[in-house]
């Protein structure tokens, strides 16, 4: 059997540098404004939950086009939530900016 460890490897190995520059963006941002522990706390309570999230976004995607004219992250970020060990990746680039 796989672990999630080998499986988020091939994962980050699979993202293209667009998407990898995207999550360490994303790290950066939330550690920036002091909500990396937060995040990860969410981040790891919902993981099983991650690609329900990714549909939810796109259910709410025609609402956030009319908001942002030019919505990419959202859509970046739901195509990323498919893949549950994306929030694993995520969850390291949080911790390893502790």
């Amino acid at each position: 059997m796989i672990s999630d460890d080998q499986q988020a490897r091939a994962l980050d190995e699979a993202l293209s540098d667009d998407d990898r520059k995207f999550l360490d963006d994303l790290a950066d941002g939330l550690t920036q404004r002091r909500l990396a522990s937060a995040a990860v706390f969410l981040l790891e309570s919902v993981k099983p939950l991650g690609w329900l999230g990714a549909q939810m976004l796109l259910l709410f995607r025609p609402m956030v086009a009319v908001v942002f004219h030019d919505p990419v992250r959202w859509d970046r970020v739901q195509r990323l939530l498919e893949h549950r060990e994306a929030t694993e990746l995520l969850v390291r680039r949080l911790e390893a900016r502790f």
